[in-house]
């Protein structure tokens, strides 16, 4: 099963716990919404290194967990993500939200002009990605879509796992990440390991 009909098949079983999955299959609504504003808070408001106001993109934005605590602090607010019924579920649980749009994409490539984006954010989505082409190609497009002095904040995996498990993908090592951000022309803000098992990156496009 390819990545996209993998998560078009979670979302509909249970987008709510496969978006996130610490309170089990039987996380309620009110639970989902709370863990999104203090994910929020803790990883982007709270931030330094991520400037407010303008426009954000989150990549695998899921039913807008996050994403719709980001309207407060941002004018445009964009979600893509490789479901199109996590698209879906997320267009109507923020209805009311008039400054979030969600897109549905391939996995690979964004439907967004050149230099559009002032901040690029992306939590526990990079870590199931199954091949590295598509990891690659969501850097490359990140860059492409960001403006200059654009900031990209995001997490990698760095521990080697079942590819066949739903949650599964493929890991890098600081170094190894590292030649592709500068293959692309990112440069490095900041980095910062999540026990053995991941990677914080800030990066800036010039």
């Amino acid at each position: 099963m390819n990545c996209k009909d993998l998560w078009e098949k979670l979302a509909k079983d249970n987008s709510r716990y496969y978006i996130n999955s610490d309170k089990g299959k039987g996380i309620t609504e009110s639970e989902f919404t709370e863990s999104g504003r203090k994910d929020y808070n803790r990883l982007i408001k709270e931030d330094n290194h991520i400037p407010l106001g303008g426009v954000i993109l989150e990549i695998g934005c899921g039913t807008g967990r996050m994403t719709e605590f980001m309207v407060d602090d941002f004018e445009v607010v964009i979600g893509v993500d490789i479901s199109k019924e996590m698209v879906k579920q997320g267009r109507k649980r923020l209805k009311e939200k008039l400054n979030i749009i969600f897109l549905e994409n391939d996995g690979y490539t964004f439907p967004i002009e050149d230099n559009e984006i002032d901040v690029v954010f992306s939590y526990i989505v990079f870590q199931h990605m199954k091949n590295r082409k598509m990891v690659e190609s969501n850097f490359k497009e990140t860059y492409r879509v960001l403006k200059h002095k654009g900031i990209f904040k995001v997490r990698i995996r760095t521990d080697k796992v079942d590819l066949n498990r739903w949650w599964g993908g493929v890991e890098y090592t600081e170094q190894s990440i590292g030649k592709i951000i500068k293959k692309i022309g990112f440069d490095i803000i900041k980095t910062e390991p999540v026990k053995d098992y991941g990677l914080w990156l800030w990066l800036q496009k010039p």
